[in-house]
Protein backbone atom coordinates (compact mmCIF):
# COMPACT_ATOMS: atom_id res chain seq x y z
CA UNK A 1 0.00 0.00 0.00
CA UNK A 2 1.29 3.58 -1.03
CA UNK A 3 1.11 6.21 2.53
CA UNK A 4 0.16 8.69 -0.38
CA UNK A 5 -2.86 8.53 -2.37
CA UNK A 6 -3.03 10.06 -5.67
CA UNK A 7 -4.69 13.47 -5.08
CA UNK A 8 -1.72 13.94 -2.50
CA UNK A 9 0.63 12.89 -5.22
CA UNK A 10 -0.66 14.95 -7.53
CA UNK A 11 -0.48 17.97 -4.96
CA UNK A 12 2.63 17.10 -4.77
CA UNK A 13 4.14 17.40 -8.57
CA UNK A 14 1.54 20.21 -8.53
CA UNK A 15 3.63 22.02 -6.23
CA UNK A 16 6.80 21.38 -7.50
CA UNK A 17 6.42 22.59 -11.00
CA UNK A 18 4.73 26.09 -9.48
CA UNK A 19 7.55 26.78 -7.04
CA UNK A 20 10.50 26.56 -9.81
CA UNK A 21 11.32 23.21 -9.35
CA UNK A 22 12.34 23.61 -6.10
CA UNK A 23 11.28 19.79 -3.57
CA UNK A 24 11.60 21.85 -0.32
CA UNK A 25 8.92 24.11 -0.88
CA UNK A 26 6.82 21.81 -2.63
CA UNK A 27 7.31 19.77 0.49
CA UNK A 28 6.55 22.99 3.08
CA UNK A 29 3.20 23.51 0.61
CA UNK A 30 2.03 19.86 0.94
CA UNK A 31 2.58 20.55 4.75
CA UNK A 32 0.49 23.43 4.88
CA UNK A 33 -2.13 22.00 2.00
CA UNK A 34 -2.38 18.94 4.55
CA UNK A 35 -2.14 20.21 7.62
CA UNK A 36 1.04 17.80 8.53
CA UNK A 37 2.76 19.26 11.38
CA UNK A 38 6.61 19.76 11.61
CA UNK A 39 7.98 16.11 12.49
CA UNK A 40 5.75 13.83 10.79
CA UNK A 41 6.68 12.39 7.37
CA UNK A 42 5.49 14.03 3.65
CA UNK A 43 6.58 12.90 0.49
CA UNK A 44 11.11 12.90 0.29
CA UNK A 45 12.74 14.89 -2.40
CA UNK A 46 13.28 11.12 -4.16
CA UNK A 47 9.64 10.52 -3.81
CA UNK A 48 8.60 13.77 -5.46
CA UNK A 49 11.21 13.21 -7.95
CA UNK A 50 9.39 9.64 -8.85
CA UNK A 51 6.14 11.01 -9.27
CA UNK A 52 7.48 13.60 -11.69
CA UNK A 53 8.52 11.35 -13.76
CA UNK A 54 6.00 8.87 -13.45
CA UNK A 55 3.94 11.87 -14.08
CA UNK A 56 6.55 12.91 -17.22
CA UNK A 57 5.79 9.41 -18.35
CA UNK A 58 2.43 8.37 -17.59
CA UNK A 59 0.15 11.22 -16.79
CA UNK A 60 -0.42 10.10 -13.54
CA UNK A 61 1.76 10.72 -10.69
CA UNK A 62 0.91 7.02 -9.12
CA UNK A 63 3.71 4.56 -9.11
CA UNK A 64 4.02 2.60 -12.10
CA UNK A 65 2.38 -0.89 -12.03
CA UNK A 66 4.69 -3.84 -12.60
CA UNK A 67 4.95 -5.47 -16.22
CA UNK A 68 5.36 -8.89 -15.29
CA UNK A 69 4.71 -11.37 -18.79
CA UNK A 70 1.76 -14.15 -17.91
CA UNK A 71 2.89 -16.98 -19.33
CA UNK A 72 0.32 -19.25 -20.42
CA UNK A 73 0.26 -23.42 -19.75
CA UNK A 74 -0.06 -24.97 -23.04
CA UNK A 75 1.08 -28.52 -23.55
CA UNK A 76 4.38 -27.37 -25.27
CA UNK A 77 5.41 -24.76 -22.35
CA UNK A 78 4.40 -27.77 -20.04
CA UNK A 79 6.87 -30.03 -22.21
CA UNK A 80 9.32 -27.47 -22.73
CA UNK A 81 9.79 -27.34 -18.85
CA UNK A 82 9.29 -30.85 -18.59
CA UNK A 83 12.54 -31.48 -20.57
CA UNK A 84 14.39 -28.51 -19.11
CA UNK A 85 13.95 -30.46 -15.56
CA UNK A 86 14.78 -34.15 -17.28
CA UNK A 87 17.84 -32.61 -18.55
CA UNK A 88 19.36 -31.25 -15.66
CA UNK A 89 17.96 -34.03 -13.67
CA UNK A 90 20.42 -36.19 -15.85
CA UNK A 91 23.54 -33.66 -15.47
CA UNK A 92 23.42 -33.34 -11.92
CA UNK A 93 23.00 -37.67 -12.05
CA UNK A 94 26.39 -37.54 -14.26
CA UNK A 95 27.58 -35.18 -11.52
CA UNK A 96 26.96 -37.23 -8.74
CA UNK A 97 28.52 -40.37 -10.41
CA UNK A 98 31.74 -38.59 -11.46
CA UNK A 99 31.91 -37.22 -7.87
CA UNK A 100 31.47 -40.20 -6.05
CA UNK A 101 34.19 -42.09 -8.22
CA UNK A 102 31.34 -44.58 -9.57
CA UNK A 103 32.14 -42.80 -13.03
CA UNK A 104 35.33 -42.36 -14.70
CA UNK A 105 35.54 -39.54 -17.10
CA UNK A 106 37.98 -40.86 -19.98
CA UNK A 107 39.21 -38.16 -22.65
CA UNK A 108 38.78 -39.60 -26.03
CA UNK A 109 40.66 -36.68 -28.14
CA UNK A 110 37.83 -33.96 -28.50
CA UNK A 111 35.87 -34.09 -25.72
CA UNK A 112 35.47 -35.92 -22.06
CA UNK A 113 33.32 -39.08 -22.04
CA UNK A 114 31.92 -40.14 -19.20
CA UNK A 115 31.54 -44.07 -18.83
CA UNK A 116 30.51 -46.58 -16.77
CA UNK A 117 33.16 -48.55 -15.08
Amino acid sequence: MEPWTGAQLAFAVKAFYKNGDSFVTAQREFRREFGIHRNPAVPSAHAIKTCVRNFEATGSAQKKKGNCVKTVRTPKNIAVVTDAIESMHNVLRVATLCHSGCLKPVFDGFYTTPFLL
